[in-house]
């Protein structure tokens, strides 16, 4: 992610997330930046020892603090102005600003800067759909804002404004949004000498440039934001990845587009779930949205449920996996093992392996799976690698010319961390990419070593004959559900061994024509086309591998049913030139080799197209 040059110098260690957006202007294509846990992290709100500053349910904070009804302005009508203090994310002050309220709903007070020219249908939209969708279906899963609020009022103020935050050009990063808890505070709450600066109200902050307000994702930063704030409400001292879960499955319960988030992970998979990340934290808003998302898909398959779920999630006053374990009492499932469907279903989201539990239901992530940490190219193999509590890792075997036997040892250092020592599961999932045979799932037993009582080691058999031609081995560390996670995190990777062995290689396996899902690929390929990281490297490096292993198995059989897909699916597309030489250099070894029994003419013809497309790059 590209963060300007000036939110870059200000913000060294903040909670950065993402919005995706979708609207056509230039500059949405840029990263839009939810500022909630910048502020939560920058400025340390005074602690309330007084009961009465405190809002009293059907109270108003107003009538118990006398002091805030001299501030507060008369009953407001359209074309009001108001003074608002709005925080400088370029320079980390507060400076104050005049807004026009342009719309009043039944639950909000639309205001607009007014040195900002936003369309009165844009704004109209923005109160409509606020009072119809967001407010009654977000409250309605998470519970309410403090109501009334701190000015006695009902109704949550929208102010739409030019928040600064450096923005300069189309590549920048910028501020989408933000909720700041301050503004629940009376103003005398702060100590005299403070910079801080609370409007006494429910308000939600709403850029206008360079987001556009007539886009059709501009509502999401809206339910976005609104969650955090019924969330402070509930539970204001909830940690970072459950409140950023909430807000990002939030806009999706309003039906609006699903959060592009996901995408990001697929370049940095080794991540910890409930570990949120300072510096890089894009790739986490991706996995707590996936999180939530699949155990919707699961579990949640009415509004009651889902409901139900989410509403006692947000009013836990346990914290972090805690809440989620208090939310899945009524359901015949553990955090842990919800976890490890979990994590199976990112690496292989198969609606035909078992019972549907390892896939998701959501559209646009039918297709969605991470790639593997590594592929084991050559048996016997040994690999070693870490894996950090609550995540996962994953290996990819081509099994094809393997019969009888495949053997996999596992043995793994599961090293105390606070109170409690973490675990592994190792799960092994087979499949027939040809997608004729449903996938089939074991998983390793893992026992403590008598000689090492801090070391887990296992194995398992898998019968290879010809039914299955890939093997997928997936890795993941888990912690007991009775301990707080608080007391062992954040923690580094746990290091473990695997090792493939096999009985003997075999070649000619009779199998069907395979495929490579151009459409997944075409769409990870063009995510990742600007990527310099190792994580964007491994994945072009699985495809290539995908893309390569195929190709050849599709020539043994006198087929280039892939290399016609690839061609197709890459059209003038630069990001495809790097695997289109590597398919090239593939098919002119198969011609100069004269094994293969393809003619030259039909080799030669996708060797040119193959080479007019990395001339375009």
């Amino acid at each position: 992610m590209y963060i300007n040059k000036s939110l870059r110098c200000i913000l060294p260690a903040i909670v950065l997330a993402v919005l995706v957006c979708a609207a056509p202007a230039e500059a949405a294509r840029g990263n839009r930046i939810d500022a909630t846990h910048i502020l939560a992290r920058e400025i340390e709100l005074p602690e309330r020892n007084s009961p009465a500053m405190g809002p009293i349910s059907g109270v108003s904070y107003a009538d118990i603090n006398p002091e805030l009804s001299v501030s507060r302005a008369p009953a407001r009508s359209l074309g009001h102005k108001e003074q608002f203090w709005v925080r400088n994310m370029a320079n980390s002050q507060f400076d104050r600003v005049t807004a026009i309220l342009r719309a009043v709903g039944k639950s909000c007070y639309v205001y607009v800067e007014d040195t900002q020219s936003v369309k009165q249908h844009a704004i109209d939209r923005v109160q409509k759909e606020f009072d119809q969708k967001i407010y009654p279906v977000v409250t309605g899963h998470f519970g309410n804002e403090a109501r009334p609020g701190l000015d006695g009022e009902d109704r949550i103020n929208l102010l739409m404004l030019d928040i600064q935050d450096g923005y300069q050009n189309p590549d920048d990063g910028y501020v989408a949004g933000y909720f700041f808890a301050g503004d629940q505070m009376m103003q005398s709450e702060f100590p005299a000498h403070s910079k801080t600066k609370s409007n006494q109200r429910e308000i939600l902050y709403i850029d206008t440039y360079p987001c556009d307000p007539e886009a059709d994702d501009y509502l999401e930063i809206v339910a976005h934001e609104f969650q955090h704030m019924i969330h402070h409400n509930q539970d204001k001292d909830e940690v970072t990845w459950v409140n950023e879960g909430c807000s990002q499955i939030a806009p999706v319960f309003c039906g609006f587009t699903p959060p592009g988030h996901y995408k990001l992970l697929k370049e940095d998979p080794d991540r910890s779930l409930n570990n949120w990340a300072q510096w890089n934290p894009m790739p986490d808003y991706g996995q707590v949205y996936l999180w939530n998302q699949y155990i919707v898909d699961r579990l949640l398959h009415d509004s009651k449920t889902r409901t139900g779920f989410f509403k006692t999630l947000a009013a836990s006053k346990r914290k972090s996996i805690g809440g989620y374990i208090d939310a899945l009492k009524p359901f015949d499932v553990s955090f842990s093992d919800l976890f490890t469907d979990f994590a199976i279903t990112n690496r292989i989201n198969d609606s035909k392996l078992i019972d549907g539990r390892f896939a998701y239901r959501q559209s646009i992530l039918k297709k969605f799976k991470l790639p593997p940490t590594r592929h084991i190219n050559t048996i016997p193999s040994k690999v070693s690698e870490s894996v950090y509590v609550w995540g996962s890792d994953a290996f990819f075997t081509d099994i094809a010319n393997v019969s009888g036997q495949l053997k996999i040892s596992f043995s793994g250092y599961r090293r105390a961390i606070g109170p409690t020592h973490p675990y592994f599961r190792v799960a092994v999932i087979q499949q027939d990419s040809t997608g004729i045979k449903a996938p089939k799932i074991g998983f390793c037993k893992l026992e403590v070593n008598p000689a090492d009582k801090n070391r887990l080691i296992g194995s398992c058999e898998i019968k290879c004959n010809g039914d299955y031609d890939n093997l997928t081995t997936i890795v993941m560390a888990l912690a007991p559900e009775d301990v707080e996670d608080k007391e062992y995190m954040p923690a580094s990777g746990f290091i473990y061994d695997l090792i493939f062995e096999a009985d003997r290689p075999i070649s000619n396996v009779a199998r069907a024509t395979h495929s490579v899902d151009m459409q997944a690929f075409a769409e990870a390929v063009t995510q990742i086309s600007d990527s310099q990281s190792e994580a964007a490297y491994r994945l072009r490096e699985h495809y290539a591998n995908l893309l390569v292993r195929t190709i050849k198995r599709d020539a043994d059989r006198g087929s280039l049913q892939t290399v016609d897909s690839f061609i197709e699916s890459a059209g003038d597309q630069k990001e495809f030139a790097p695997f289109a030489r590597d398919i090239s250099g593939m098919l002119m070894f198969l011609k100069n080799q004269q094994s293969s029994s393809l003619s030259d003419e039909d080799l030669q013809n996708r060797i040119e197209f193959l080479n007019e497309l990395v001339s375009q790059r």
